[in-house]
């Protein structure tokens, strides 16, 4: 597994915390719940417009993730949604639950640049509830998987609480793989 330095901790951080404000910032009316609507609007089309699926948060959240990393050494890494370089092969997992076909949600990694190192730098489950198990596994086996080797692994819960967008960051500290809070406030 690999080791982030110091620094990669804190740049992740800052790349993430600067991400997730700027979707909270520009984009909050796409996963606020409790949004209150014109009373021109149906009742029936408000519970549609909540029916929003989880990928069209991603993508929100990943633009803001690829307009972040322009702005720093990481601009070589690539941000994509879903994305398997193997196209049509699925992208096998080995995690604590055993061999899984796997599509997480978001990744920044080089695509076929095999002179970037690491190859694979951050995946996320994002969800529009809560972050279940199955979730830290997924994250926990694209760190420890040798065919991925992530560096970072982030979750994050878009709508299971009412004042935060809840995140949680891991990778491997040299003994076990950790996980920090990186929440925000809606």
């Amino acid at each position: 597994m690999l080791q982030p330095t110091i620094e990669q901790i804190y740049l992740i951080k800052t790349i993430i915390d600067n991400s997730l404000d700027s979707l909270i910032l520009n984009d909050s009316e796409i996963f606020d719940i409790h949004m209150h609507e014109p009373r021109r609007i149906s009742e029936d089309a408000r519970v549609l417009n909540r029916e929003l699926h989880e990928t069209t948060i991603n993508h929100r959240l990943a633009y803001y993730l690829e307009n972040n990393i322009q702005k720093c050494e990481l601009s070589y890494y690539k941000v994509d949604i879903e994305y398997n370089r193997f196209y049509e092969n699925l992208k096998l997992l080995d995690t604590v639950e055993g061999i899984r076909s796997v599509r997480p949600d978001i990744l920044i990694h080089s695509r076929t640049n095999h002179e970037i190192n690491p190859q694979h730098y951050l995946v996320i489950e994002a969800k529009k509830g809560t972050i279940i198990q199955h979730d830290i596994n997924k994250i926990n086996g694209f760190i420890s998987d040798e065919n991925y080797n992530y560096l970072f692994g982030l979750t994050v819960s878009y709508c299971s609480s009412d004042s935060h967008i809840l995140a949680n960051l891991y990778y491997f500290d040299g003994e076990d793989i950790i996980n920090e809070q990186i929440n925000r406030e809606k």
